[in-house]
């Protein structure tokens, strides 16, 4: 719709003059509308990944042959927890850190508690979620597992003369738990633990060192 140039009165399309301050009106020629849809644009989509982000890889010249789980005692009833990650060329004890282990305990405990467990029953599902930690292990490169913390070594197999098992009973007579007491003796020291009586342990220990596991 045309407008006059002087008042800006809206003026019909056939108007030579404005109606309302009499100004000529120019040939107006109406815009054409384009009728034609307007181009739809849409973003790029990513390229999907052909890879997909993985776990490092089990060694294939070191595999993981088993994994313990060790507790070395402190005072006051405290430990320290390792994974003993066995290969055929070494023993590395991994620390299991409070970073790592906070929330597998927490909720391991929190259950237990919800499900009427006393201490000795808490403290049991605390080590199932060691274990359950401890498992990863499988899939990591020893390298790796070595270098994952700074309280992490490693005994070399050749330098490992025995492991002396001793079963153990700890707790009061109502309620105990029988661990072994696990002594690593070789050429670079001794290095005792404690561990569960599990004979999984024991086969994955005798699979490694033979007769130099003694009970």
């Amino acid at each position: 719709m045309p407008y006059c140039e002087n008042c800006g009165k809206e003026l019909k399309p056939t108007a030579k003059f404005c109606g309302n301050c009499g100004t000529p009106v120019e040939d107006y020629i109406q815009p054409k509308v384009d009728s034609s849809p307007a181009p739809v644009t849409t973003a790029p989509q990513p390229v999907p990944s052909t890879t997909a982000e993985k776990s490092p890889a089990p060694s294939t010249t070191e595999p993981v042959l088993g994994v313990l789980i060790l507790r070395k005692p402190k005072s006051l009833g405290r430990y320290d927890t390792y994974s003993g990650v066995l290969t055929p060329q070494r023993l590395i004890f991994a620390q299991m850190t409070s970073d790592m282990l906070k929330e597998a305990i927490n909720q391991s405990r929190a259950q237990a508690k919800a499900e009427g467990k006393g201490f000795f029953g808490q403290w049991g599902e605390q080590l199932k979620a060691s274990a359950s930690f401890a498992g990863r292990y499988y899939n990591i490169e020893p390298s790796v597992i070595l270098s994952e913390t700074p309280g992490n070594f490693a005994l070399s197999n050749n330098t490992i003369n025995e492991i002396k098992l001793k079963l153990k009973t700890y707790g009061n007579p109502d309620n105990n738990q029988q661990e072994f007491e696990v002594e690593f003796k070789g050429s670079s020291g001794n290095y005792k633990y404690r561990m569960d009586e599990n004979n999984d342990y024991l086969n994955m220990l005798k699979q490694v060192y033979g007769d130099r596991v003694k009970k």
